[in-house]
Order: C-alpha cells, then sequence, then structure tokens
C-alpha cells in the first residue's frame, strides 16, 4: 500500500465535512485494459468516461469518493490512491483505498461497469443494518464482488492477515469471508465492459437509451 504525499493525487480533494459521512465509495480504475485494447477508465461511452460515469452514479449518494487508479484517471473532487505495485489487482487497491475511508460502510464499484447508476440504486435501497456486505449476483450465480456495499469495519477486519500481501490475489479472498446478503439482478444490470465487443454495445445501448428519452 502507497502512503505519504503519493497516496492522495486528485487536483481538488475533497473538504472534510464536520462530520463524517455514513456512506463513502471506492472505484476501481486501474486494470489494465487488455482485453480490451484501451485504458478501460478513460474509455468514452456516451461523451462520458467511464470513472468519470461511475464517480457520478456514486456522487448521488456521497461526497466522499476514493479512485484507485492512475492520477491521469482520477476525477476532480475525489481522492486519488494507486495499488503497489500498479497494476496488482482489485484486492491491493482496495487495500489502498481503505484508509482514506471515513464512513461506516463503502461501495465499492468497478470502473466499467456499463449501467453504474442502476447499481447505485440497488445497492443503496436495502437496508443493510446488520449485514457485512450487499452484493449483487448475476443470473448464473455469479458473485459480482465490485458492484457491493461494504461494512467498513468488517473489510478492514477481513484483511488481517494479508497487509503487504495482496497484490494480485483474487478480491474474494477478503470479499468471501463476510456475512453477505446476495441482490439477485438482471444481466444488463451486472453487465461490465472488458472487450471491444462489450464497449461497442454499452455505446448503442447509450445511444438506444438517449434517444428513447429523446422521443418521450
Amino acid at each position: 500500500m502507497k502512503r505519504g504525499e503519493d497516496a492522495v493525487n486528485a487536483t481538488e480533494p475533497v473538504v472534510a465535512a464536520s462530520v463524517a459521512p455514513s456512506l463513502s465509495a471506492i472505484v476501481l480504475a486501474g486494470g489494465r485494459g487488455s482485453r480490451l485494447g484501451t485504458d478501460k477508465a478513460t474509455a468514452v461511452v456516451g461523451g462520458s468516461t467511464l470513472v468519470n460515469a461511475a464517480v457520478t452514479a456514486a456522487r448521488a449518494v456521497t461526497s466522499e469518493i476514493i479512485v484507485a487508479g492512475p492520477a491521469s484517471a482520477v476525477p476532480i473532487g475525489c481522492i486519488g490512491v494507486r495499488e503497489e505495485p500498479a497494476f496488482s489487482g482489485p484486492l491491493a487497491a482496495l487495500e489502498a483505498a481503505l484508509p482514506h475511508v471515513t464512513a461506516d460502510r463503502v461501495l465499492v464499484l468497478a470502473c466499467d461497469l456499463v449501467r453504474p447508476a442502476a447499481v447505485v440504486e440497488l445497492l443503496t435501497a436495502v437496508s443493510a443494518a446488520t449485514e457485512e456486505a450487499l452484493v449483487l449476483r448475476d443470473p448464473n450465480g455469479r458473485a459480482q464482488w465490485l458492484a457491493g456495499n461494504y461494512e467498513v469495519a468488517a473489510l478492514r477486519g477481513a484483511f488481517a492477515g494479508l497487509v503487504g500481501e495482496t497484490a494480485d490475489r483474487p478480491i474474494r479472498a477478503v470479499t468471501a469471508e463476510l456475512d453477505i446478503q446476495w441482490l439477485d439482478s438482471d444481466t444488463a444490470t451486472t453487465a461490465d465492459i472488458d472487450t471491444p465487443a462489450d464497449l461497442a454495445a454499452a455505446r448503442e445501448l447509450h445511444a438506444s437509451t438517449s434517444q428513447h428519452r429523446s422521443e418521450e
């Protein structure tokens, strides 16, 4: 986990509030995008980069947003962190971001979600008072760990024993240890962008949705 002056690289840090927010968000934007052929965070859908779309969705429910990725991918007003070493996976990125969270719960969102606003709405519509984690699950039963609402204390506890040993390990090494409430969702909501075909489909969906709204 990177500490010191390089730990926060946002151009305009969020001004600390007098009372900590009840909910924060971590947006993971540090992948290589090797299957996509370009940096996922800066890929554009509907006139917005994917990371900006995820951050905009998170801003509907919180002002404290940590973006884990290169400094160039961190939107203004967000806290920027970088996993150590770079490109060492979402678990290392989550480890780097958690120390900056001041809320009791945190949304963890991949930057490549096709419908981040729908994901945020689902994750915040359910009472999570007694659950350590709310996690979306696709129709095939696959856990969408990067579309989750987590209790911060439980996440930090799950990292015990893994500090400094998170590089290139799957995120489920931590998240699967939690008490989870599954939120079954459809394919459209859990969809993400991994390939050029996924990106083309997301752009087509956005264009179609925008046209439909203009005709209403």
